[in-house]
């Protein structure tokens, strides 16, 4: 027989949200930077492809959402995020040329959004919640 169905087993839509923000955010990382790494040298390759990591070490927390994650995994992806958004404000307003402006810009635009959706009330009771 199964057990009824619970109310809170189910991933509230804010915190999808988030995680697929994230997993689009990743992979448009990995195309900017094939897109832009053909002209770089060693040193503005390490430049560009710093913020990324920080960004595919969230999409790797984005993963743990459904399963036993806590609000340790919620608050570190927030406190990555916001050392990606940040940084990502000072680069576009400083971009030497477009391409520059779109990878600063992909950050911020799909970033700032993830840092909303998990300070949202439904997200903190899903992290929350018991096991």
């Amino acid at each position: 027989m199964s057990s009824p169905a619970r109310t809170d087993s189910k991933m509230p839509r804010q915190v999808r949200a988030a995680q697929l923000l994230l997993f689009a955010l990743a992979f448009a990382g990995l195309v900017v930077m094939l897109a832009l790494s053909g002209g770089l040298t060693s040193y503005g390759m390490g430049n560009m492809i710093a913020p990324w990591l920080l960004v595919w070490v969230c999409a790797l927390l984005a993963l743990k959402y459904e399963g036993s994650a806590r609000g340790g995994v919620r608050i570190a992806t927030i406190v990555v995020m916001v050392f990606v958004v940040l940084p990502s404000f000072s680069k576009a307003l400083g971009a030497a040329g477009p391409a520059e402006f779109v990878d600063a810009a992909l950050r911020i635009v799909l970033g700032l959004p993830v840092i909303v959706l998990l300070f949202l009330p439904e997200t903190t009771a899903w992290f929350d919640r018991a096991k």
